[in-house]
Formats: structure tokens, C-alpha cells, sequence
């Protein structure tokens, strides 16, 4: 029956001992994981500054390219335009002035009177 003693003894005092040690390795380990804790809050905070920075790029490069359509089409119609202005000056040196074909209806009629009174003193 001693051994049965002597045997619950050792049992408790090894789950004493093991105690004790869990305890010391906690106790030896929570600035460690107190440390990991910071530095995963950190890096939390780190990406939430750097995931909001990427939105503020986000959205100036979408107005970025908006803008820069806007220019693009502006400046595409410029050139248009200009493109456009050689043939708008040919076909502004091939329009007769009203003025010149004004004239020379007016000097149309003018002949065909002086015809008509020619042909009329003639008879």
C-alpha cells in the first residue's frame, strides 16, 4: 500500500511541477506574444493607410482619365478643324463673291436692254 502512496506523491508533485513550469514558460512568453500583438496592430494599421492611400490613387487616376479623354477629344477636334480649313478655303476661293456675280447680272441686263433698244430702233 506504500507504493500506492509513494505513487500518488509522485503524481501530484509532477503535476505541481508541471504547473510550475507552464506557468514560468507563460510568464517567460507573454512579452513575446504582447510584442506579436503590437506588431500585428502595426501592420493592421499599416495596410489600412496603405489600402486607403490606394483608393485616393484610384480614384485621381479615374479623373485623371477622364480628364484626359476630355482633353483628347478637345484636341482631336481642333485638329479636325484644322484639317478642315485647307478645304474650306478652296471651296471659299471657287465661291464667287455676291457682289462680282451681282454684277454681272446687272451687266447682263444691261446689254440685254441695250439690245432690245437697238433692235427696236432698227425697225
Amino acid at each position: 500500500m506504500i507504493i500506492v502512496y509513494i505513487s500518488l506523491a509522485v503524481i501530484v508533485a509532477s503535476l505541481a511541477y508541471l504547473g510550475y513550469v507552464a506557468f514560468k514558460a507563460y510568464k517567460a512568453a507573454k512579452p513575446s506574444i504582447e510584442d506579436m500583438q503590437e506588431t500585428a496592430t502595426r501592420v493592421q494599421a499599416k495596410t489600412d493607410a496603405i489600402k486607403e492611400e490606394t483608393d485616393k490613387l484610384t480614384f485621381k487616376q479615374q479623373k485623371l482619365m477622364t480628364d484626359f479623354e476630355k482633353k483628347k477629344k478637345a484636341v482631336n477636334t481642333v485638329v479636325f478643324s484644322v484639317k478642315q480649313t485647307p478645304i474650306e478655303f478652296k471651296h471659299a476661293l471657287k465661291v464667287k463673291p455676291v457682289a462680282a456675280l451681282e454684277r454681272k447680272f446687272k451687266a447682263r441686263q444691261w446689254n440685254r436692254k441695250r439690245q432690245n433698244r437697238t433692235a427696236q430702233t432698227q425697225y
